[in-house]
Formats: C-alpha cells, structure tokens, sequence
C-alpha cells in the first residue's frame, strides 16, 4: 500500500491545500472532519449537510427514497455528472487542478437487477444448468487443489464477493448447497453490513460457493454508490483479504459520468497492482443505448473499465450442445476509456472480419476504444434460491461469479506452486496461445430497452472465431487455464515480445 500511494499521491503540500479548504469552515454549523485515505489520494469528509453547503455553495441537497425498500439518502438534486465538476460546486479556482472527483454527492445507489423470467424465448437455452453441469463443462478437476492449501490463511487462497448495498441468505445458501449436493461451504468472513436481502446477492453466492467447493469465500457489503476508492482501501486494508472478487453490478457509463469513471478507474488500477483480481459481470442489456441519445452504443461500466476482467454471457442449447452468445449480454466499445494495447491484435483482427454492426439504424460506436468483455461464462437459465424458493434466472451476474470462482482456485495452484497471485489477467489471458478454453462461434447479442430507449431491439455484435464482442475470448476451460495460468506454463508469450504495459503486473 505504501508503494502505491508513493506512485500515484499528490505531493503532501497540495494534499495540505485541499485539506484546509475542506476545514477552514468547521465549527460555523457543525464539525467538519477529514481523513485522508490510505493511498493518499483520497479524503474522506465527516460533516452534517449545513456544513456542507457552506464547503460548497453551489451544492443543492434532497432526501431521495427507494420505494421497494424505503431506504433513504442525502443526495444533490444535480444527479448528472458535471455536478461532480469542482468548479460548479464553487470550489476555489486554484484547487481544481488537485480534485478528479467529488463522490457520494450526486450518485445514486445502484438498483439491484431483477429476476429474469425463463420463459420469456429470448432466452436462447432450454433447461436449467444445474452447478454439476457447470463443472463438468468447465472440466474443473478438484484433485489439482491440495487439502492442505484449502485450510490455509493467505489471502491467495481465498475468494470474495462484493455487493454494493444488498445482503445474502445465510439460510438460502445452505438450502442451495443442500439441494445440488455441494459440499456445505458457508461464507467464512462478512466485512461490512448490508441490510436489504436480495436476488442478486444469493446469485453471487451460491455459485461462486457452488464453483469454488471447499474454497474459503468472504463476504464484502458496501453502499450502493460506485466508490471505488472506498471499496478499494477496505480490502486492500483487510488482513487475510482473497485476491479473487466477483462484482455483479454496472450501469452505463454515461450515467456514471466521466470523472466518476476517471477516477474509478484509479482505483481499480491499484487493485490489481496491489495483486487482486476484479472480476465484473459485462451486464444484461446487450451493447448498451446511451440514455437519451439511442443512436450511440454506450457501455457499462465498471465493465469496460481496463482494470477489470469483463465476463460477458453465453448460453448452452442441451440439445445440440451447441454454446453461443446469450443475447442480453452486454458487450461492445467504452465511450470514455481508450483500448489498451494488450487488446489490439485481437480487436483488430475482429474489426477486420467484416461481422460488426452495419450501422443500418443509424447507432453509433468507437471502435478505437477499450473493447469488452473479456471472456464469458454461462449467463442463462442458472439457478438460485431465493426469497424461499428455488427459481432459474438470466443475467450475467451469474456467470461473473463462475470465472471469479475458476480464477480464485487458479490462484490456489499457483500458490501450490509457489507463484504469486494473478493480479490483473488481461494482458496474460491475451497472450495465451491456446485461448481461455472454448472459442463461441455461434449467436450476438441485442440491444434491449432501457434507460429512456424503450421500443428499440437492435442488432449488436456476433460472436466470431477469436475475439468478439458479444463472448469475448470465450469461455474457460480448467485444464487450459491451469496451464496457462497455473505457475509452469510455457503457451505465455515471452515476456520481451509483449509490449509493456506499466498499469498492470507481470505475472512473473
């Protein structure tokens, strides 16, 4: 922690400026305390809202209330992103070079996707996958991890979920495991508290416990804002924390908002520097139609945020076998974040291959920028427990969880191995000669209504050989990713032919 906060800190004589701003009003109304992070990138403000609005003048707050739940917050009632702006806050001119971003000011906590109906036809598979035939397709071999690894106490060799204002069943996870004769696997450890039960958390659990049998898996619960520096510190501050998260959550990002995903992205480049993997479902809305403007594709974000393996969708017909894209798979092009160069022999080749969009409606996108998702896994018909029953789902903060679970046990045998953790995996799983496991060829996703679009269901991206941006690299395949990712694999290009990319770790 203390290499990266010397890497990416503001010197401590501007970190003192925006330190007295924040505290030459304490006491007018009430106390104003500041904290200043453990990367020294970021300060934490304590105060009541009076106080606030004497630090910013120009800030306007409301109560704003979920009806589903009647949880409450303080927000400003400028819920767009130039509201993050400091010059608009009436911060003074000479700070603003210091601040990327004001947060939990104008952003709203994020509203928990519902439960999609199996009936519906667009959801091109036609049974329940139950956890067995998971492992099996993925042909995950439990002998690979050492009893003794298991038990251990290194964060390396553990998994964890984050949830951003939601709460699992303790009991639905032990009726789950119970039920699909999984080896009874509690959550060991629950940082943090989340009050609200739902979907979306008994999702994340049960099948990343589900996958990862016999793995240790915590439990993260934070707000339902998109902090990720907060998210970030709390972790990487956490002795014994798992190097593997799951993250099921996204919206697009342009309702995120550029500074928000600037400084986001700061975050999550630290994640994996401090060798942790993030790991986010590329969420269910196809290439995403930008609010209010439904000729441009968006994305979701934290998704096509480079510091962040995006696991897209697919879907298994039973009875042809057949795996292809699940057409409420988001993928496509990021709109602020430019494509890292560990992507573009693959993108381009896909750019190349004459299968994008043709743009007859007119939608717009930037090919030039990150590309995502990254990989994919099973997004339709998974199975959870919920709310006292059982019940098939789509979505792909199903199969977020799935690569999430084969990743933290990956770990596991490079631990057995004596290597380090992955870290951030992009650039290695790029370099793998022989794929990820399993290329989807067949199938594209759509994009669907949402956010101001309703009526629109537009073509979107089909999955090709190679990279795509409806599936990514494909779906995982144990023994490929084991030896090409578990610590003695020779299919990794050598380093020297690889260009170098500071932001993110070598595996070595």
């Amino acid at each position: 922690n203390e290499q990266i906060a010397d890497l990416i800190s503001l010197p401590a004589e501007n970190i003192k400026q925006v330190q007295d701003f924040l505290e030459a009003a304490s006491g007018s109304v009430c106390e104003v305390q500041t904290t200043l992070g453990v990367h020294r990138d970021y300060i934490y403000v304590d105060t009541c809202a009076a106080q606030a609005k004497l630090i910013f003048p120009n800030l306007d707050l409301a109560v704003y209330e979920r009806k589903a739940t009647g949880e409450q917050i303080l927000r400003s009632t400028m819920l767009v992103d130039i509201a993050h702006n400091a010059y608009l806050l009436g911060v003074p001119h000479e700070l603003h070079q210091f601040i990327e971003s004001i947060q939990e000011v104008t952003d709203l906590p994020l509203n928990p996707k519902t439960n999609f109906n199996p009936s519906q036809p667009w959801l091109n598979s036609d049974k329940e996958l139950t956890i067995k035939d998971m492992i099996d397709y993925f042909g995950i071999d439990y002998s690979d991890l050492e009893e003794s690894s298991l038990k251990g106490t290194d964060g390396q060799i553990r998994a964890g979920v984050i949830e951003m204002g939601i709460a699992f069943s303790k009991t639905g996870l032990a009726k789950f495991q119970e039920k699909y004769d999984i080896p009874s696997n509690p959550i060991r450890k629950i940082v943090g508290t989340a009050l609200f039960p739902n979907e979306e958390a008994n999702l994340d659990v049960q099948t990343l416990t589900g996958i990862a049998q016999n793995v240790q898996v915590w439990d993260f619960a934070f707000g339902g804002s998109f902090d990720f520096a907060k998210i970030v510190e709390k972790i990487s501050t956490t002795d014994g924390a798992p190097k593997v998260y799951s993250f099921s959550f996204g919206l697009p990002e342009t309702v995120v908002g550029q500074s928000q995903v600037n400084a986001g992205n700061t975050s999550l480049m630290k994640f994996g520097l401090l060798g942790f993997t993030f790991v986010a479902a590329s969420g269910d809305s196809g290439p995403v139609l930008t609010p209010g403007n439904c000729s441009i594709f968006d994305a979701e974000y934290p998704s096509a945020s480079p510091y962040v393996l995006s696991v897209g969708g697919t879907a298994l017909n039973s009875s042809t076998g057949i795996e292809g894209a699940w057409i409420h798979s988001s993928g496509g092009f990021s709109i602020y974040n430019t494509r890292p160069s560990f992507q573009d022999a693959k993108v381009e080749a896909y750019l190349k291959s004459g299968s994008l969009p043709t743009n007859a409606n007119g939608v717009k996108y930037n090919t030039a920028n990150r590309a995502y998702p990254d990989v994919s896994a099973f997004g339709a018909f998974e199975p959870v427990w919920n709310n006292g029953s059982f019940s098939v789902v789509g979505g792909t903060s199903g199969a977020a969880p799935q690569f999430a679970a084969i990743l933290s046990m990956i770990n596991i045998v490079r631990f057995q191995n004596g290597v380090g953790p992955i870290g951030a995996p992009h650039q290695a799983l790029y370099q793998l000669e022989s794929g990820v496991g399993r290329d989807v060829t067949h199938g594209m996703n759509y994009a669907t209504s949402r956010f101001g679009c309703e009526g629109q269901y537009l073509p979107g991206f089909p999955a090709v050989t190679g990279w795509d941006a409806s599936t990514g690299l494909g779906s995982p395949k144990w023994s490929t990713l084991v030896a090409g990712l578990g610590g003695k694999s020779q299919s990794v290009k050598k380093v020297e032919e690889v260009k170098e990319e500071k932001e993110f770790l070598s595996l070595n």
